[in-house]
């Protein structure tokens, strides 16, 4: 059993397609680079409003300067005691941390340490945490 040539054709049309779009899309994302750059030097200065919406709400994500907060510079069992004496080992829902930034900084890197369990409930859309012990 073979292909017919009216099947043929038709996927090397689509094919030829695809690669329409892929070059439109190159294009695009070049241009978008080409725009970014001032003279030879390419800006690397991001926005410090930058953030990811959620359903339940928008959450800042970890910039360059937040490198300086004194969150990123305590030491991980700080933080453990920290979290430890304001949450015990109560679940803590994310939007607790959407305001707050040494909180939602100690979260990134608590979670990033795998020092804290996540759960998403079918409840509620925001995830929920625990400290490990």
């Amino acid at each position: 059993m073979g292909i017919s040539d009216e099947d043929y054709g038709k996927a090397i049309k689509d094919l030829q397609e695809i690669k329409a779009l892929s070059a439109k899309q190159t294009e695009q994302v070049l241009a978008t680079l080409d725009a970014l750059k001032v003279g030879s030097t390419t800006i690397t200065s991001y926005p410090t409003n930058t953030a990811v919406q959620q359903p339940y709400g928008t959450f800042k994500v970890l910039a360059e300067q937040d490198l300086h907060h004194e969150a990123m510079k305590a030491p991980l069992s700080a933080l453990i005691d920290m979290w430890l004496a304001r949450w015990q080992g109560e679940w803590v829902s994310e939007t607790n941390f959407q305001e707050d930034d040494f909180w939602r900084i100690t979260l990134d890197r608590l979670t990033g340490a795998n020092k804290l369990e996540k759960h998403n409930l079918a409840t509620q859309m925001s995830p929920v945490y625990r400290i490990i012990e």
